[in-house]
């Protein structure tokens, strides 16, 4: 399963060419997913925009095509490790990324789709894949 992020799904609703093209790649294999953390992530973006109604409808249908993952417990401590080898290292994750890389590699995902790979580039184990 491929995990597409915010920045992913920010372009796919704005109809940038890139982002449909990786759409349609990650639809043809038939197991794209996104997480908790995402949807919230867009949601509360959505309702500062004009016409929120019509966006939010516009989510909506994107992400009836995608699994929503669930925030675990696991995931949540596979975060807390994520935040700390970046702490160790000198160097900050935002605790969403950390909480999206900890549900990715608590889930088993193949590899998260993204255009930030700088921010998940020290969590080991998770493979980035750039659109």
């Amino acid at each position: 399963m491929k995990l597409v992020d915010s920045l992913f799904l920010i372009r796919l609703l704005r109809g940038f060419p890139d982002a449909i093209k990786k759409a349609e790649e990650v639809d043809a294999l038939g197991d794209a997913a996104t997480t908790v953390i995402n949807v919230f992530h867009l949601s509360y973006g959505i309702k500062t925009m004009r016409d929120p109604v019509r966006r939010m409808e516009e989510l909506k249908r994107v992400i009836a095509n995608l699994e929503v993952l669930d925030l675990s417990v696991e995931a949540t401590m596979k975060a807390t490790e994520i935040s700390k080898n970046y702490s160790n290292n000198n160097v900050s994750i935002s605790p969403f990324n950390a909480l999206i890389a900890g549900i990715a590699l608590t889930s088993g995902v193949e590899a998260l789709i993204t255009r930030d790979k700088e921010a998940f580039r020290l969590v080991s184990g998770l493979k980035i894949e750039n659109f």
